[in-house]
């Protein structure tokens, strides 16, 4: 099979269409430490919601391949106000694959372990921020599990 020039790359980037939502189990979603303070807008890798329903911090954690420790004292999860532009944001594949690169322990940052082959990740692009819903905002202590109610 021929390899795909870069303009055909560009042409299906501008014409995929994510199976995101702003309600409903495909809610795109962020997740942080419980111990950062308010957000009205975020960037960095983005998930969906479905991805995350009756998993506690710690299982969050080891499934999106975060740093250790980084959940420890919970989860804040937020929600956005509007879905990011296909300009705004990267395809990074699955979180096996943390930065959107195969895991390789010789070469790859060990901050950042190959997470769950099933949640896929997006990387909202460097000096983007996204509007999120500061009002209606997920906290997980350690033992919480999330809740497939909050994602509607």
């Amino acid at each position: 099979m021929a390899r795909r020039t870069e303009w055909q790359r560009d042409i299906d980037d501008g014409i995929r269409k994510e199976n995101w939502s702003l309600t409903g189990p495909n809610r795109i979603v962020k997740v942080v430490p419980l111990t950062m303070g308010p957000a009205t807008s975020l960037g960095g890798y983005i998930t969906v919601g479905r991805f995350l329903i009756n998993k506690t911090p710690r299982e969050i954690e080891r499934d999106l391949g975060l740093n250790q420790n980084f959940l420890l004292s919970g989860a804040r999860i937020y929600r956005f106000t509007r879905l990011p532009m296909t300009h705004e944001y990267d395809y990074e594949l699955t979180a096996l694959h943390p930065g959107g690169l195969a895991f390789n322990p010789a070469h790859s940052d060990p901050s950042y372990p190959p997470g769950s082959p099933v949640i896929h990740q997006w990387r909202i692009k460097p000096g983007v921020m996204i509007p999120v819903d500061g009002n209606r905002v997920l906290d997980l202590r350690p033992q919480d599990r999330f809740p497939y109610d909050w994602l509607i």
